[in-house]
């Protein structure tokens, strides 16, 4: 009888205002990059994948801040966005937080992310 195995949990990285970090991985594990975000300012953050390919999409939410009603004008909260390691290797993952069309991003955030066995 082969027992059940017990789901690790997500590895959460979480915004600390710097521009960067860097995360190891192994295959098969979900990692959670929770952004500080304001939804309701019109901007939002867009991710993008490099080429590599070790890493795929799961799901995004939003967390409004503690004691903020959802949707009010000026609560901001954490945007999370979740992908599961699917090969080794290194992975870019790129976040822009923009506002509508506009050219330039108001911020950037790059995670360096190593697939380990």
């Amino acid at each position: 009888m082969a027992s059940a195995q017990t789901p690790r949990a997500a590895i959460i990285v979480t915004d600390d205002g710097s521009v960067s970090a860097a995360v190891e991985v192994p295959v098969g594990q979900e990692i959670e990059v929770a952004l500080k975000a304001n939804p309701t300012t019109g901007y939002t953050w867009r991710h993008r994948l490099g080429d590599a390919a070790k890493l795929r999409f799961k799901n995004r939410s939003f967390q409004t801040a503690a004691g903020g009603p959802p949707g009010q004008l000026g609560v901001g909260g954490v945007d999370r966005f979740v992908f599961e390691a699917t090969a080794v290797g290194p992975e870019q993952l790129h976040f822009e937080y923009r506002r509508g069309n506009a050219e330039a991003a108001a911020r950037i955030y790059d995670l360096e992310v190593t697939v380990t066995p």
